[in-house]
């Protein structure tokens, strides 16, 4: 117990007052008096009477009385901390916050996180409320505000540490918005971390987070004082081909997060079998890598993994991969009948390079069959007069997801009737034989044709000279480049999941001499990437991820099954037709694939944990608890709220109220009984 004017406790001594008054004797004395005193001898009168208290309980009701009074000035109160007194004065709503990020597994974490929750749950009132969330990359309520601590620790005793990476926004904005919606008038958070310093700073809209006013945010750190971890880093792969095989090197790479050097060994498995193992010497707080001996791809999806021996923390000591061989964009090259040579720059310039690798079909338009169209990822029609039926046949190729390129030389035509495909009708020809020939300019580098060529000495376009080119009637798609006089060079039109390229002159030398220019090779490979929308698959995802699973899995557009998914754990995931996305929640690898289809259609997915959660640097909780609430967290324990002063809790407790009501009901008692005592009606 505490006073806010202790001093005011030394009119305690007027206590004393009524014990100095019990204690007074009054003697009243009768005079007679007499005519003569002269024979009378005078003698000293002398009380011989003892002085004692004879009423103790006037004497204790007195004395109570006036202490009352004197304490009640004082104002006392009871120290509380905030806590504490919030549960006094009211119910509180309460968020309790685990982290269930993979980090939290190490050495004895998870233990003492279950522990300070289980405290969290016992120490709530009978009129708290609770609500339970886990949280790593994402938010999860487990339960929701109840003041029934049974299913709180249920849920409690169901939670376990997974892959995840700490991620602490989410978590916040879910308690504040749980909080929020609470009627109660004290609101708390008990934040349970290990609290991991990049879970908060590379937390995306981390400034928006903010909890409602007053609220109260207790963290409790689990982490340890030192931690030692190595972790595999991402692998890297280098392609080579070798007698029309995929040969695959794979370099792996080993991080040291701690302040002594280690020495381990670090292997390759290969489809469950250990292709080989190599030792590894890593410095302190360093990073080392060793490159395995190459192995042949010889079938799609073949599982990889890379392995340290345990530790601490294991799930950082593995990292899953899958190896394909390299599936080629399939291009049809449409020329005229005879004239095969015109498109000899361009066939030299598609076989080279292997990323991607192109597969080439030549073709007449008159032998281009619909099982080529079927087939092919692109086609390239080569100056070639385009009929009616192959205009439509090459419409539904595009609206099917097909990729075409129309150079429009002198003998290119396409029908009227089916304009809608083409980003314009080819033209009339623009003679510049004579005079300065025209120059490409105007280039749309945000387009991605362009955007390689967009740096400083990435390619010259100016320098290549074009003597001829169409100018397009009705044009009514986007101009990615155009000549000197403005005239279109190169247009774009999409149709559903097609593309379509309008080129105005020939890919030859008959019109220009780009193919001549060191340009014409990066510029036809980015053509061609771009009209099959490559994009490398990655041979490793991240838990948390989203992978969209149709394209994921490879089927053939004729399949109606439903997809679906096996989960490392070995659950069955069904996928709805209209996402049909797949969220990696597990660490291992995923395999993708379609009912009534063959194993051949199937994908297989590698997820692996963030390692950014392997490295195990924490923060100041305060740090952060100051940046949700607005404030520095000055508070004992790390407090949001600090201590009351001792006025603003003699305020809230009103302590002195009661002493002094109690007083003067002493004081009247007092009276009562005195007056009865002396005989006072």
């Amino acid at each position: 117990m505490g006073f806010v004017a202790p001093l005011i406790l030394g009119a305690l001594a007027t206590l004393a007052i009524p014990v100095l008054i019990h204690l007074i004797q009054r003697e009243k004395k009768r005079v007679v008096e007499f005519p003569s005193l002269m024979f009378l001898r005078r003698i000293p009168y002398q009380s011989v009477r003892r002085r004692r208290i004879r009423h103790w309980a006037l004497l204790m009701l007195r004395l109570a009385a006036l202490a009352l009074i004197v304490a009640a000035f004082a104002r006392p109160f009871f120290r509380r901390n905030t806590l504490a007194a919030a549960a006094q004065q009211s119910a509180r709503e309460v968020v309790i916050l685990v982290d269930t990020s993979y980090s939290m597994e190490y050495g004895g974490r998870w233990a003492r996180a279950q522990a300070a929750a289980r405290d969290a749950i016992n120490g709530l009132s009978a009129g708290d409320r609770a609500s339970f969330v886990l949280f790593s990359s994402g938010a999860e309520v487990a339960v929701r505000s109840t003041s029934d601590r049974g299913r709180l620790g249920s849920a409690l005793a169901a939670a376990s540490a997974g892959p995840g990476a700490t991620r602490f926004a989410p978590a916040l904005k879910l308690a504040g918005s749980l909080l929020g919606e609470s009627p109660l008038p004290r609101r708390e958070v008990i934040l349970i971390s290990d609290f991991q310093r990049r879970g908060w700073e590379q937390t995306p809209g981390r400034d928006d987070v903010r909890l409602p006013d007053k609220t109260v945010v207790t963290p409790v750190a689990v982490g340890d004082p030192s931690s030692a971890n190595l972790s595999v880093t991402p692998v890297s792969l280098q392609r080579t081909r070798f007698e029309n095989q995929d040969r695959v090197a794979v370099t792996a790479g080993v991080a040291n997060r701690s302040a002594s050097a280690a020495r381990v060994t670090l292997s390759l498995d290969l489809n469950g079998q250990q292709m080989q193992a190599l030792p590894v010497s890593i410095g302190p707080n360093g990073t080392a890598s060793v490159t395995f001996a190459p192995f042949t791809v010889s079938s799609r999806n073949m599982r990889a993994t890379v392995r340290l021996p345990p530790d601490a923390l294991a799930r950082d000591n593995v990292f899953h991969f899958v190896v394909s061989p390299g599936e080629p964009v399939r291009t049809v090259v449409v020329n005229r009948a005879g004239a095969e040579r015109e498109s000899l720059y361009l066939l030299r310039a598609l076989s080279i390079g292997d990323t991607p690798r192109v597969e080439i079909t030549e073709r007449t338009s008159d032998t281009l069959s619909d099982n080529d169209l079927r087939v092919a990822t692109v086609v390239i029609l080569n100056d070639v007069p385009v009929s009616d039926t192959l205009a439509d046949r090459l419409a539904r190729f595009v609206i099917a997801g097909g990729g075409l390129l129309f150079s429009s030389g002198p003998h290119a035509s396409w029908p009227a009737a089916r304009a809608d495909v083409l980003p314009g009708l080819p033209g009339a020809i623009v003679d510049r034989t004579s005079g300065p020939s025209a120059r490409l300019g105007a280039l749309e580098y945000s387009h991605p044709v362009f955007e390689l060529f967009r740096a400083p000495r990435s390619g010259d376009f100016s320098s290549a000279r074009f003597y001829s080119y169409r100018a397009i009637d009705k044009p009514v798609a986007p101009v990615l480049a155009r000549y000197d006089d403005g005239t279109p060079a190169l247009m774009e039109r999409k149709a559903a999941e097609g593309r379509v390229l309008l080129w105005t002159s020939t890919i030859d030398l008959g019109w220009n001499d780009l193919p001549l220019k060191p340009v014409f090779l990066p510029f036809v490979h980015t053509v061609i990437r771009y009209l099959s929308d490559y994009a490398e698959p990655p041979s490793s995802q991240t838990v948390g991820q989203v992978v969209p699973a149709l394209r994921a899995a490879h089927v053939a557009t004729s399949s109606r099954g439903a997809t679906i998914a096996l989960a490392p754990s070995g659950a069955r995931l069904t996928l709805g037709a209209e996402d049909g996305a797949i969220e990696l929640g597990e660490q291992g690898f995923y395999e993708v694939r379609t009912q009534g289809a063959g194993p051949e259609t199937a994908t297989v997915l590698a997820s692996n944990v963030d390692l950014s959660e392997s490295d195990l640097t924490a923060m100041d909780p305060r740090e952060l608890i100051a940046a949700v609430i607005g404030r520095p967290a000055t508070g004992p324990n790390g407090f949001a709220e600090p201590r009351p002063t001792d006025d603003a809790q003699a305020q809230a407790q009103r302590l002195w109220w009661y002493l002094l009501v109690a007083g003067g009901l002493l004081l009247a008692a007092e009276t009562l009984l005195s007056n009865q005592l002396t005989g006072v009606s």
